[in-house]
Protein backbone atom coordinates (compact mmCIF):
# COMPACT_ATOMS: atom_id res chain seq x y z
CA UNK A 1 0.00 0.00 0.00
CA UNK A 2 1.36 3.33 -0.99
CA UNK A 3 2.35 5.69 1.42
CA UNK A 4 0.65 9.57 1.37
CA UNK A 5 3.09 12.35 1.17
CA UNK A 6 3.16 13.49 5.20
CA UNK A 7 4.35 9.98 6.11
CA UNK A 8 6.87 9.89 3.36
CA UNK A 9 7.98 13.48 4.59
CA UNK A 10 7.51 11.97 8.19
CA UNK A 11 9.68 9.12 7.19
CA UNK A 12 12.45 10.62 5.48
CA UNK A 13 12.98 12.75 8.42
CA UNK A 14 13.35 9.51 10.82
CA UNK A 15 15.74 8.60 8.21
CA UNK A 16 17.65 11.78 9.27
CA UNK A 17 17.42 11.78 12.20
CA UNK A 18 19.01 7.64 12.25
CA UNK A 19 22.33 9.47 10.21
CA UNK A 20 22.53 12.86 12.80
CA UNK A 21 22.80 10.32 15.38
CA UNK A 22 24.61 7.87 13.45
CA UNK A 23 22.82 4.69 14.18
CA UNK A 24 23.48 2.07 12.25
CA UNK A 25 21.23 0.16 9.72
CA UNK A 26 20.11 -2.07 12.18
CA UNK A 27 19.33 0.45 14.61
CA UNK A 28 17.89 2.89 12.22
CA UNK A 29 15.19 0.16 11.10
CA UNK A 30 14.33 -0.35 14.50
CA UNK A 31 13.70 3.50 15.53
CA UNK A 32 11.62 3.87 12.41
CA UNK A 33 9.50 0.88 13.41
CA UNK A 34 9.44 2.36 16.67
CA UNK A 35 8.17 5.63 15.83
CA UNK A 36 6.22 4.70 12.12
CA UNK A 37 5.93 1.27 10.92
CA UNK A 38 8.16 -1.44 9.93
CA UNK A 39 10.24 -0.90 6.49
CA UNK A 40 12.61 -2.84 4.85
CA UNK A 41 16.57 -2.60 4.98
CA UNK A 42 16.41 -1.99 1.15
CA UNK A 43 14.10 1.08 1.51
CA UNK A 44 16.22 2.52 4.15
CA UNK A 45 19.39 2.12 2.37
CA UNK A 46 17.86 4.26 -0.97
CA UNK A 47 16.01 6.90 1.33
CA UNK A 48 19.19 7.41 3.52
CA UNK A 49 21.24 7.50 -0.57
CA UNK A 50 18.74 10.13 -1.05
CA UNK A 51 19.30 12.11 1.98
CA UNK A 52 22.62 12.13 1.60
CA UNK A 53 22.71 13.05 -1.76
CA UNK A 54 21.94 16.38 -1.28
CA UNK A 55 24.89 16.26 1.01
CA UNK A 56 25.41 15.54 4.81
CA UNK A 57 26.24 19.50 5.48
CA UNK A 58 22.27 19.77 4.80
CA UNK A 59 21.41 17.34 6.73
CA UNK A 60 23.52 18.81 9.46
CA UNK A 61 22.22 22.40 9.01
CA UNK A 62 18.47 21.13 9.11
CA UNK A 63 19.33 19.14 12.29
CA UNK A 64 21.31 22.32 13.62
CA UNK A 65 18.49 24.98 12.86
CA UNK A 66 15.91 23.07 13.75
CA UNK A 67 17.05 21.45 17.35
CA UNK A 68 20.90 22.79 17.75
CA UNK A 69 20.63 26.49 17.36
CA UNK A 70 16.88 26.86 19.38
CA UNK A 71 18.25 24.64 21.90
CA UNK A 72 21.74 26.47 22.37
CA UNK A 73 19.76 29.90 22.22
CA UNK A 74 17.84 28.98 24.93
CA UNK A 75 20.64 28.13 26.61
CA UNK A 76 21.77 31.51 26.24
CA UNK A 77 19.23 33.20 27.29
CA UNK A 78 19.01 31.28 30.68
CA UNK A 79 22.76 32.29 31.26
CA UNK A 80 21.53 35.82 31.18
CA UNK A 81 18.52 35.53 33.15
CA UNK A 82 20.45 33.99 35.92
CA UNK A 83 23.41 36.56 35.56
CA UNK A 84 20.42 39.25 35.77
CA UNK A 85 18.99 37.65 38.91
CA UNK A 86 22.21 37.64 40.59
CA UNK A 87 22.75 41.27 40.01
CA UNK A 88 19.16 42.12 40.96
CA UNK A 89 20.13 40.25 44.40
CA UNK A 90 23.48 42.58 44.66
CA UNK A 91 21.58 45.37 43.51
CA UNK A 92 18.81 45.05 46.56
CA UNK A 93 21.52 43.76 48.79
CA UNK A 94 23.37 46.61 48.22
CA UNK A 95 20.73 49.29 48.42
CA UNK A 96 19.12 48.12 51.84
CA UNK A 97 22.57 48.44 53.50
CA UNK A 98 22.88 51.30 56.14
CA UNK A 99 26.29 52.91 54.21
CA UNK A 100 25.82 52.63 50.43
CA UNK A 101 28.33 52.19 48.13
CA UNK A 102 27.37 54.37 45.27
CA UNK A 103 29.52 53.11 42.89
CA UNK A 104 28.88 49.45 43.17
CA UNK A 105 25.28 50.25 43.14
CA UNK A 106 25.76 52.62 39.79
CA UNK A 107 27.84 49.74 37.85
CA UNK A 108 25.28 46.98 39.17
CA UNK A 109 22.50 49.19 37.57
CA UNK A 110 24.71 49.53 34.60
CA UNK A 111 24.68 45.31 35.02
CA UNK A 112 21.17 45.38 35.05
CA UNK A 113 20.34 47.07 31.87
CA UNK A 114 22.92 45.75 30.18
CA UNK A 115 21.26 42.45 30.33
CA UNK A 116 17.72 43.44 30.02
CA UNK A 117 19.13 45.01 26.46
CA UNK A 118 20.98 41.34 25.68
CA UNK A 119 17.75 39.60 26.80
CA UNK A 120 15.90 41.84 24.66
CA UNK A 121 18.11 41.15 21.92
CA UNK A 122 17.82 37.34 22.01
CA UNK A 123 14.31 37.51 22.41
CA UNK A 124 14.45 39.01 19.36
CA UNK A 125 15.74 36.77 17.54
CA UNK A 126 13.30 34.19 18.17
CA UNK A 127 11.59 35.70 14.70
CA UNK A 128 14.92 34.91 12.92
CA UNK A 129 14.79 31.79 13.91
CA UNK A 130 11.08 31.31 12.91
CA UNK A 131 11.95 32.50 9.27
CA UNK A 132 15.34 30.01 8.95
CA UNK A 133 13.09 27.35 9.81
CA UNK A 134 10.23 27.97 7.80
CA UNK A 135 12.62 28.01 4.73
CA UNK A 136 14.05 24.73 5.92
CA UNK A 137 10.89 23.29 5.69
CA UNK A 138 9.56 24.35 2.40
CA UNK A 139 13.66 23.09 1.23
CA UNK A 140 12.30 19.82 3.23
CA UNK A 141 8.96 19.92 1.60
CA UNK A 142 10.35 20.10 -1.96
CA UNK A 143 12.98 17.65 -1.43
CA UNK A 144 10.27 14.92 -0.28
CA UNK A 145 8.08 15.99 -3.27
CA UNK A 146 11.15 14.35 -5.64
CA UNK A 147 12.53 11.62 -3.48
CA UNK A 148 8.82 9.95 -4.12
Amino acid sequence: MPITETENKFLNSLVVDSIIYRLSTEESLSYIQTRFKKISEASYKKRKAAVLSDESTQVWLNHFTRIGFVQHHKEQMEHIQRVEEDSMLQFFVETIKRNRNEDRILKLKQDIRDNVKLLSELGLGTPVISAIKAKLERQADAKTIQVR
